[in-house]
């Protein structure tokens, strides 16, 4: 029995001393277990949190989006409703027109010179129609039944001196 003492006090000593480290081991585990847990428990927050602010924010730009798709249709709507009031037509028919003739004047050669000029007078003819300068009646009836020659000007209250200062 002496002899099993012998060989049982080291096997305690072992025993005790390997407890005390699996101690040791099993304190530190669990601090670093307990750390990584609270690690673990904040990032899933901040993933929450994240994950709260994308939804939101996806939410915002889903409203916005639709929103704009109304305002669009809106705008749509608006655009044909304006487009089939009177007069419209002829203003796009107009465009259309000027349109034609820029093409034709940059392509025929003959044709631009002419255009030009014919222009020019059937501008200043409307301006002076504006201005009242020449009336219709004064379009329709030629001025010598009215005993005026046609190249009596007629007198301005000063309106050119004003648009020569300007």
């Amino acid at each position: 029995m002496e002899d099993l003492n012998i060989y049982i006090q080291p096997f305690l000593i072992g025993l005790g001393v390997g407890l005390i480290l699996l101690l040791i081991v099993y304190i530190g585990e669990r601090t670093k277990r307990g750390t990584l847990k609270s690690e673990i428990k904040t990032l899933k927050n901040h993933l929450q949190n994240k994950m709260e602010i994308e939804a939101e924010a996806t939410e915002n730009r889903r409203k916005e989006l639709e929103r704009l798709k109304k305002e669009n249709e809106n705008l749509r709507i608006t655009n044909q409703s304006l487009a089939q009031k009177p007069g419209r037509r002829e203003v796009m028919n107009m465009h259309v027109y000027q349109k034609a003739i820029g093409i034709m004047t940059e392509s025929a050669q003959g044709f631009a010179p002419m255009w030009q000029r014919a222009l020019r007078e059937a501008e200043a003819e409307v301006e002076k129609s504006d201005q009242g300068a020449s009336s219709f009646i004064k379009k329709i009836i030629p001025t010598q039944i009215f005993g005026g020659s046609p190249d009596t000007k007629k007198l301005d209250s000063g309106n050119d001196f004003d648009s020569e200062r300007s």
